[in-house]
């Protein structure tokens, strides 16, 4: 937010610079997601690779347990010892007639069924009680492994599964980079142009509704902020400097004469009196525009405020004579801060009892703008409105006016003076 009072615009140093991070950010990314991937791919084919050979292997014990089911029953039968369906099955007296590897695996793990032989094969064995003696079925399963066979044949398979899955990861991981550090850059970029020209920070249109846009949001409104302050204490500084360098002049011209013991005239008294009540006033307003609770707002009546600023009013309470005529519907709000709209209708209603060639006002609102009007003399000046500038009957410091005009421009509302002699009119356009 800014002024245009001369004064040069103040500046925000809010140069972000994400290009490292973003790098970062990206990087990572896609590393995080082309190694997740890689793990979750791995795990997959190995457990595809180890469910086939359980398959396979609950195959071949299925049968052989089948296959010892049916000689049980051919004994129970027929009491003999038949020998199996099977040419790859052989039916062994004892566990001794196996061999030796055989045997000290089983005595190691006696529930084991499976045992690779000293050839390389495999032996799938089952026990069978036959007239109360244990003989053992065991099947020689070799030349039926397939999973072991076909594996090497898989290898190049899984290999392209694996380039084909890494390659979707990184395409994955790329989009979602740009996803993300896209925006973080547009930001980056706006942020650098809003300090390299102090100009209020604009965002970059169409940023994602995430995370992302609620920090970029977060962000203006702080640096909106701060920006608000610093402008609020830069014009602070200019108007303390300018606006109260000529009533100290005149107390200090006013003291000097004190100090001589020439004593005041009456006129010089009085001069006094009101270099004390401008500084007063222009302090009260400058202080309430320099407060960061100047910004806050809140629905307040307009007629109720009117009435209050008029009823506290000392100077107007005690003219008799002073024709005052309002016109403002008593449902009429309007958001304002209610200490900034009290200091510009006392400033307005000030300005009308020091410079009205009658005792008359009229207040009147129309179409959300409140319309002041007073008879004045023929020598007004057009530009009453800027600092410094007043009637050559005028008394003041000609400082009311711009004061209401700054709080105008604080609550970015509108204000006119309208100079038709002899007619006086300012109107403060709220809407």
């Amino acid at each position: 937010m800014g002024w245009a009072f001369g004064c040069k615009p103040v500046r925000v140093n809010s140069k972000v610079n994400v290009t490292g991070k973003s790098t970062s950010i990206n990087r990572t990314l896609q590393t995080a997601v082309v190694s997740f991937a890689l793990i979750l791919a791995v795990c997959l084919v190995g457990l595809l690779i180890a469910y086939a050979y359980v398959v396979e292997d609950n195959v071949f014990n299925r049968l052989v347990n089948s296959e010892a089911g049916y000689l049980e029953q051919v004994y129970e039968e027929q009491g003999r010892v038949a020998q199996p369906r099977f040419p790859f099955m052989t039916v062994y007296a004892s566990w001794q007639e196996l061999p030796v590897s055989v045997q000290e695996l089983h005595v190691r793990s006696l529930e084991r069924v499976e045992f690779p032989t000293e050839t390389g094969g495999t032996l799938h064995v089952q026990a069978l009680q036959l007239d109360g003696n244990e003989w053992i079925l065991a099947a020689d399963v070799t030349g039926f492994e397939v999973s072991r066979d076909y594996l090497p044949r898989l290898v190049p398979w899984i290999g392209l599964i694996f380039v084909i899955v890494l390659g979707a990861a990184w395409l994955l991981s790329f989009y979602l980079g740009r996803s993300i550090t896209q925006p973080l850059a547009r930001l980056s970029n706006s942020f650098k142009q809003s300090s390299d020209t102090a100009a209020p920070l604009e965002l970059p249109p169409h940023l994602p509704s995430n995370e992302i846009g609620y920090l970029a949001e977060v962000v203006k409104s702080s640096v909106d902020k701060l920006q608000a302050a610093l402008q609020r204490e830069a014009d602070f500084t200019r108007d303390i400097s300018h606006e109260l360098r000529t009533p100290i002049t005149v107390l200090r011209f006013l003291v000097e004469r004190l100090d001589d013991t020439k004593g005041l005239s009456e006129q010089q008294g009085k001069q006094l009196t009101e270099m004390v009540a401008r500084i007063e006033e222009t302090t009260t307003v400058l202080l309430a525009l320099a407060r960061e609770e100047s910004v806050q707002t809140e629905s307040l009546g307009l007629l109720a405020e009117l009435e209050a600023c008029i009823v506290s009013h000392r100077k107007l309470s005690g003219l008799k004579d002073f024709e005052l005529t309002i016109n403002v519907p008593d449902s009429y709000r309007i958001h304002a801060n209610q200490n900034l709209l009290q200091l510009i209708l006392t400033n307005l209603i000030n300005n009308a009892l020091e410079h009205a060639s009658e005792p008359m006002l009229h207040i009147e609102l129309k179409d959300h703008a409140l319309h002041w009007t007073n008879p004045v003399g023929n020598q007004t000046p057009e530009n009453v409105i800027e600092t410094s500038v007043k009637g050559p009957a005028s008394q003041g410091l000609g400082q009311g006016l711009h004061l209401v005009k700054r709080i105008c421009q604080l609550r970015q509302w509108r204000l006119e003076t309208v100079v038709e002699p002899p007619i006086f009119r300012v109107i403060v356009q709220f809407k």
